[in-house]
């Protein structure tokens, strides 16, 4: 399979690594002469996806911070000979991180859209590039 040469078009007057990626992906975007909607939309979708997956880190994190204290609670009970108590803080701290990474990822999963993929591989490969 032929790989495509990747032309990366910088202009000088952007101030950053993502500002490169956005110009070339809208300049994509002119290329294969996607209508102005598509455009519209694709950039909404990325948006809100960003938007979600900002949310899904808070909540993962405060999910983590929670089972933490409640882990580290659990093994003090256990240590005070509480054992009873303890290991089921402890099963409830695994199965709360289990639980929420589980409808995390199921959520990220069906907010991709399928719609975009040759533009979602294209901002991929400048970013790799452009590391």
């Amino acid at each position: 399979m032929e790989r495509e040469i990747l032309n990366i078009a910088i202009s000088g007057e952007e101030k950053n690594k993502n500002e490169i990626i956005y110009n070339n992906v809208v300049d994509a975007m002119d290329h294969l002469k996607m209508p102005k909607e598509d455009q519209i939309e694709y950039l909404k979708t990325k948006l809100s996806t960003m938007e979600s997956e900002y949310q899904n880190s808070v909540a993962i994190l405060i999910t983590v911070v929670i089972s933490l204290l409640l882990l580290g609670l659990g093994i003090y009970l256990v240590a005070s000979e509480q054992i009873l108590l303890g290991t089921i803080l402890i099963l409830l701290a695994f199965v709360m991180t289990i639980l929420k990474l589980l409808f995390t990822l199921r959520k990220y999963t069906s907010i991709r859209s399928k719609k975009y993929i040759e533009l979602e591989s294209l901002r991929n490969n400048l970013n790799s590039i452009l590391k």
